[in-house]
């Protein structure tokens, strides 16, 4: 999302129209599930992508049309070989588009925009809502729940849903706006709504060769690492470039430095059996929803005999992966960072698919 409204507010400034390409089902075999968004302006494809291919070079035709008629749209595209719309791809299902056209004169849109870049700099909890009609207002809108956000006295609403009386007439449910990348319906018109930003952090206790590795291939794939280590030499953003803070903390009391909620990831890497077996003991008491720990076969038992011997039960200690990431074969930093990474996707994916 950073990349689309970085490029948006771009346009934006130029006063240049743009139409939000949003992929809001897929079945099949389809290039990107829903969610998927690409940003689209008078010279082409500005921001993010439907898939690539035959999809996206047509949905890319089909943007500019809406911005020359100045009217949003959706299109269904049938990815089979015999169907009406054969669009020359190999693999089969069916992805439903929706193009919505963006008036660059809009001041509501200009504040959604400057809210959002803000949303995703701050990693703040907020939920983009698309209106699917084909109506000629603004169809976005942006939601931050005060209860998910402790900065906030009140919900924040901005672009269409800042009408107290609209959300009336439509009764919308806020419970009905945090979903992943779902249709809704409300009144007689149906929306698209998902979370604008990767929930949680991914806390990386240890600043060594993995852990620069690793900062660059998740903020590569959404996610906000937050490095963390007790040697100022680590404490370098330098060192790591995508990280969305470095932090020198002491590793014996974590808890001064960051507060790990069940929405966050930790990745225990520092540069001993002593500070690993710190970490993790203070990570299992936070409702952390992945805990992994670098290291061989014999230093994982060691450090898990020690956990035990302080009262943590097996139960407890099941909740740790270790050795951390999936077993791809890989023996350098970066393809440790690979298959880091890859572990945390696997997971973000089902907590999507479970509605978490």
């Amino acid at each position: 999302m950073k990349e689309i409204f970085d490029s948006l507010k771009n346009a934006l400034d130029q006063g240049e129209n743009t139409v939000l390409a949003t992929v809001t089902f897929s079945s099949g075999a389809t290039p990107r599930g829903a969610g998927a968004r690409m940003l689209v302006g008078a010279e082409g494809r500005r921001a993010g992508t439907v898939g690539g291919g035959a999809v996206e070079f047509r949905s890319i035709q089909y943007s500019q049309e809406v911005l020359q008629k100045m009217q949003s749209r959706t299109h269904n595209f049938h990815l089979s070989k015999n169907d009406i719309e054969d669009i020359g791809m190999i693999c089969g299902g069916d992805a439903t588009i929706h193009f919505l056209h963006l008036d660059a004169s809009d001041l509501s849109l200009r504040a959604l925009v400057d809210a959002a870049v803000e949303v995703i700099s701050e990693h703040s909890v907020a939920w983009l809502v698309t209106d699917l009609s084909e109506a000629d207002t603004l169809g976005l809108a942006l939601y931050l729940p005060a209860a998910k956000n402790g900065d906030l006295d009140e919900d924040l609403f901005y672009g269409f849903l800042e009408d107290e009386d609209l959300r009336e007439d439509l009764s919308i449910d806020t419970a009905q706006l945090m979903q992943s990348a779902e249709k809704i319906e409300a009144g007689d018109r149906e929306f698209f709504v998902e979370e604008l930003v990767t929930p949680g952090f991914v806390y990386i206790f240890g600043g060594g060769h993995v852990g620069q590795a690793l900062v660059p291939a998740l903020a590569a794939v959404g996610f906000a690492p937050i490095v963390l280590d007790d040697r100022e030499e680590f404490v370098n953003p330098d060192l790591f470039p995508g990280a969305y803070a470095v932090c020198l903390c002491d590793l014996g009391d974590i808890a001064a430095t960051v507060t790990i909620t069940d929405r966050d990831y930790v990745c225990v890497m520092t540069r001993g059996h002593a500070n690993d077996l710190e970490v993790q003991a203070q990570a299992l008491k936070t409702p952390a929803r992945y805990i992994g720990v670098i290291g061989s076969k014999k230093k994982t038992k060691i450090v898990r005999d020690r956990l035990l011997e302080r009262g943590f039960t097996e139960e407890d200690l099941d909740r740790i992966t270790a050795p951390i990431g999936l077993n791809i074969g890989g023996k350098s930093p970066a393809e440790i960072a690979v298959s880091i990474t890859a572990q945390l996707i696997q997971i973000r994916s089902a907590d999507y698919k479970q509605g978490n």
